[in-house]
């Protein structure tokens, strides 16, 4: 909330004028009930057309001004509300950008895309109806019931009455409600992550005919938001017509008072119909009221969950401390010295990986094998700070890791990760996503080394081919030699290579371990594949977290069990 005050004082004049200006359109309505009052008690009663129609002409004028009040105001409301929620939107998307896999596994893509739409279309659609109705709630309130008291006092006590009465029946439907539309924010969440997950996965969900299935989970989501929503609405229901029905009595009783009080001369007929219009100006109020705290309310859950995200620190960043540094003396390019990693998730710590260490001296191969899920991709995820250490520590180059900033350790170490991500555009433009200087020579040479030139050479535009949103018009064997291609580009001091290459057969990745031997980069290659890892010059075999086996081809063979089943089992 704070957060949204510091916004709003950036375009104070507006949201000055805006409020100003709706108080002077209120002012024109609470005039019209004693304008007409007049017209029926002098024009009327005295048969004066000149009277009835002067009045009128001012009863026009003044509307005309409330008209013009009413477009600067809501203009006021639309620059400021359009221009705070393209800030939210501007912040939130920088904020995640700065956001670690941690956080990012913790909020859930579907999530952080409701926050930075759905929640900030809320806020938006709140200011500007608080900038038009805030203030113009209360002063016409205060100003029907003033107006009320200088026509007859005896009737304001009807107002006295009511307004309390109404506030109280708001107060219990805030309190009531209130809890509910942060239960409802979470449940289409879940409902965007199903929707997300069916689309990107509608290929597996045909193949195995599990349609239905995922039709079915969908409702049963989709049910759980609606039950939620309807359960709201319910209570929501019920305070429009109670405030009406209590508004309603109050009117019937000014109507049998009024009549009394002008049969004994203590009021006249004017006054009566404007009384009644000053209840009806009321009772708009109020609905109007109830309205306002209800997108209050919608609008605090939305609030929250914004500065949850802005508010979020991720846990991988530079440090105080961190420098990047140029010219350094060291032995192993990177060391890992005891490093273990814990993963939390749902409140549930699991160890991945345990005091582990090994060193990677400079232009060595490294391979890394191990079953499903036994820490290959974490131990990638750790070398490029995608998620820090949980204890021990990672040197680069002679330093801790966390000592180089992020930006400089990101250049020089490159990855290649399991799932390959290719963005709309041009391969040009794919290409130069390391390195936007990347000249063609640059980005043709590591097309070549990827065995990628192979296909692009024959693509009409080669370069400026188009390619679709994640790489939809090209296999999955040609994004990872693009992918691979694309990390190469910049001469990375180390290459990380995460099982990017199961989708190759084996002479393409056979003639691509070649083409990456000649360069100048130390490479770590993770992979399913004993034989891709064979003659690195350090194997790596894990066991759900735990080394089992560190050395290469020939002295795994003899010592490590897991190791050699994998090999021998590939092997036949």
């Amino acid at each position: 909330m704070k957060r949204l005050f510091a916004h709003l004082k950036e375009y104070k004049w507006l949201v000055f004028f805006g409020p100003f200006f709706k108080m002077l359109e209120t002012v024109t309505d609470l005039l019209n009930p004693l304008l007409v009052g007049e017209i029926l008690d002098i024009g009327v009663a005295n048969n004066d057309i000149n009277f009835i129609i002067k009045y009128g002409l001012i009863i026009v004028v003044i509307n005309v001004l409330g008209l013009g009040c009413s477009i600067i105001s809501n203009k006021c409301a639309s620059l400021v509300s359009a221009r705070i929620a393209t800030k939210e939107r501007k912040e939130l998307f920088s904020k995640i950008s700065t956001f670690s896999h941690a956080e990012l596994d913790h909020f859930g893509t579907a999530s952080l895309v409701n926050r930075i739409t759905n929640d900030v279309n809320q806020v938006e659609n709140a200011i500007s109806i608080f900038m038009r109705l805030l203030l113009r709630v209360p002063f016409l309130l205060i100003g029907a019931f003033v107006l009320t008291l200088v026509l007859n006092r005896a009737m304001s006590v009807v107002f006295l009455i009511l307004i309390p009465i109404v506030s109280v029946l708001l107060f219990l439907y805030t309190k009531k409600t209130t809890p509910y539309f942060k239960i409802i924010r979470d449940k289409l969440d879940n409902v965007s992550k199903i929707t997300k997950e069916n689309l990107s996965g509608t290929r597996v969900i045909r193949a195995f005919n599990k349609q239905e299935d995922e039709i079915k989970r969908f409702e049963t989501a989709s049910a759980d938001f609606t039950d939620t929503s309807i359960r709201i609405s319910k209570i929501s229901a019920l305070i429009e017509p109670i405030v009406i029905l209590i508004v309603n009595i109050a009117t019937v009783i000014i109507l049998y008072v009024g009549g009394v009080q002008v049969n004994i001369g203590g009021l006249t007929q004017g006054n009566v119909i404007a009384l009644t219009d000053y209840v009806a100006i009321i009772t708009i109020s109020l609905l109007l009221l109830s309205q306002l705290i209800v997108i209050f309310v919608r609008t605090s859950a939305s609030l929250h969950r914004i500065d949850e995200v802005l508010d979020t620190e991720p846990k991988v960043k530079d440090l105080p401390n961190a420098r990047a540094y140029k010219k350094l003396k060291y032995d192993a390019l990177m060391e890992f010295k005891n490093v273990s990693f814990n993963y939390t998730q749902n409140n549930q710590t699991k160890s991945f990986i345990k005091d582990l260490s090994f060193k990677i001296y400079p232009h060595d191969t490294i391979g890394i094998i191990g079953g499903t899920g036994s820490g290959k991709t974490t131990i990638a995820s750790l070398m490029t700070r995608f998620y820090d250490v949980t204890d021990g520590e990672i040197l680069y180059k002679g330093k801790n890791i966390k000592n180089f900033k992020l930006e400089l350790l990101r250049k020089e170490i490159s990855i290649v990760q399991q799932r390959s991500i290719l963005f709309s555009g041009t391969l040009r433009d794919n290409m130069k996503l390391r390195d936007e200087n990347a000249t063609d020579e640059e980005i043709i040479e590591a097309l070549k080394v990827a065995q990628a030139w192979s296909f692009v050479s024959e693509w009409n535009n080669t370069l400026d081919h188009q390619i679709m949103a994640g790489g939809k018009n090209v296999s999955g064997g040609q994004m990872q030699r693009l992918t691979i291609a694309r990390a190469l580009i910049g001469k990375p001091e180390l290459l990380i290579l995460d099982d990017s290459s199961s989708a190759l057969d084996f002479l393409t990745d056979s003639n691509l371990r070649k083409a990456l031997k000649k360069l100048d980069s130390t490479l770590v290659i993770i992979s399913q594949r004993a034989t891709s890892i064979k003659s690195a010059d350090l194997i790596i075999a894990l066991d759900n977290g735990d080394v089992v086996g560190m050395g290469k081809h020939a002295d795994l063979m003899k010592s490590c069990d897991i190791y050699r089943e994998i090999y021998e089992s590939q092997a036949k």
